[in-house]
């Protein structure tokens, strides 16, 4: 494990040193955003210099990430012109982190800023401080009077009683369908289920050849693989179905920034009849704990539109036949149809044998009051009605 700073004086330079002394300084003459509480930890907003303490941090907490991961999720993000994130020191060290993830959200014809908390740590020496509270609270603070509209995320089981405690509200648990390529790469190691991954991988093979040979393939439907993005053609595609819900706004600057993320690989897919576009989906790969991860991650056009249907379907054939060496292809929400994912081999995470190994993926909301108060609308959308939003991959930080 890299060792922390935040940690101890033991073997730093003077350089590192300095740097402490001038966040000590710094937290002593804080501006007026800044909070200070009797127990020395100041929370405030995120400040230029704060990156390495924070990605130092990420390292012990949740895993590796460099520079570049930073750089492309926070700090290259084209919805805001800072790094939307509320920290906590103490003693100068940055000791935990509240970021939001910002994304264009559409609602029929207009837009609005949804800031999705991620990323979100203590460090292990401060627990059991109230420091997820402080930062949570001073979070929906700072943005009250700002620009977001709400803040929407999928909390993890050790986050999702707290989003609760601090307001938020379940919206529903979005369905993940999984093709299980290689049975062992959704089950722990550690799990007594794993012990029946062996048996089980031949068993899953025999399935989905049985799925395959079932699906009919559409008339006069071709199937172009792209690597990187054809971003004209897919805007083309989503102007010709934009859904009235709340779903993330797909422009020309959501595309370019998107899908740079560093952990992944993208490359898409248009289906087209009779040389004209009538599906596409950006589709993801990396590499999760040895196990090969590829994802569905963006459809459109995201409502429904002559050849819609027979376009997916294609793409899927395709994808299936190219990514035969992934443990586990995946996608989220409903913009694929169920019945059409089935036909695949793709099962939901809701349903047996897969809700047994699987966690669910609750999603969460919290309209930013106005003078007006809490209303649980925005755009005339009621916020926590699963019917009034759409959901993709594309939608989720982690992804």
């Amino acid at each position: 494990m890299a060792t922390d700073h935040s940690l101890s004086e033991e073997g730093s330079t003077s350089a590192d040193r300095h740097g402490r002394d001038e966040r000590e300084r710094t937290d002593e003459t804080r501006p007026p955003t800044a909070e200070r509480t009797d127990d020395g930890y100041v929370i405030r907003p995120y400040e230029p210099g704060d990156r390495d303490d924070f990605l130092d941090l990420y390292d012990m907490v949740l895993g590796e990430r460099n520079e570049e991961w930073f750089r492309w999720k926070y700090e290259e993000n084209p919805y805001v012109d800072h790094v939307p994130m509320i920290v906590a020191t103490h003693g100068g060290d940055l000791v935990g982190t509240k970021p939001c993830f910002a994304l264009e959200l559409r609602i029929d014809s207009r837009t609005y800023l949804g800031f999705q908390p991620a990323d979100v740590m203590v460090h292990p020496d401060h627990r059991r401080r109230g420091l997820y509270s402080r930062t949570t609270e001073r979070l929906k603070e700072h943005y009250r009077d700002r620009e977001p509209a709400l803040f929407f995320n999928f909390p993890n089981e050790a986050t999702l009683s707290g989003s609760l405690k601090h307001g938020w509200r379940i919206v529903e648990e979005v369905p993940t369908f999984y093709r299980v390529q290689r049975p062992d790469a959704l089950i722990d190691r550690e799990d007594r289920l794993s012990r029946l991954s062996s048996a089980a991988h031949p068993v899953a093979s025999a399935y989905l050849r049985a799925c395959e040979l079932l699906v009919d393939r559409p008339a006069n439907v071709v199937v172009h693989r792209f690597d990187g993005l054809p971003t004209e053609q897919l805007l083309e595609l989503y102007d010709r179905g934009v859904p009235g819900t709340i779903h993330a706004n797909r422009t020309e600057p959501f595309y370019e920034w998107r899908f740079e993320n560093p952990h992944w690989s993208y490359d898409a897919y248009v289906a087209t009849r009779d040389g004209e576009p009538i599906a596409g989906v950006v589709v993801g790969t990396t590499l999760d704990d040895g196990s090969t991860i590829t994802c569905l991650t963006d459809v459109v056009p995201l409502a429904t539109t002559p050849g819609r249907r027979d376009g997916l379907q294609a793409i899927l054939d395709r994808v299936v036949a190219d990514h035969r060496e992934a443990d586990l292809l995946a996608t989220s929400g409903r913009a694929i149809p169920a019945p059409l994912l089935r036909r695949f081999g793709f099962l939901s995470d809701a349903s047996l044998p897969l809700s047994r190994i699987t966690l669910p993926t609750t999603q969460v909301t919290y309209p930013i009051a106005t003078e007006g108060g809490h209303e649980w609308t925005v755009g005339a959308r009621a916020v926590t009605d699963p019917a009034n939003w759409t959901i993709t991959f594309a939608e989720q930080d982690t992804w």
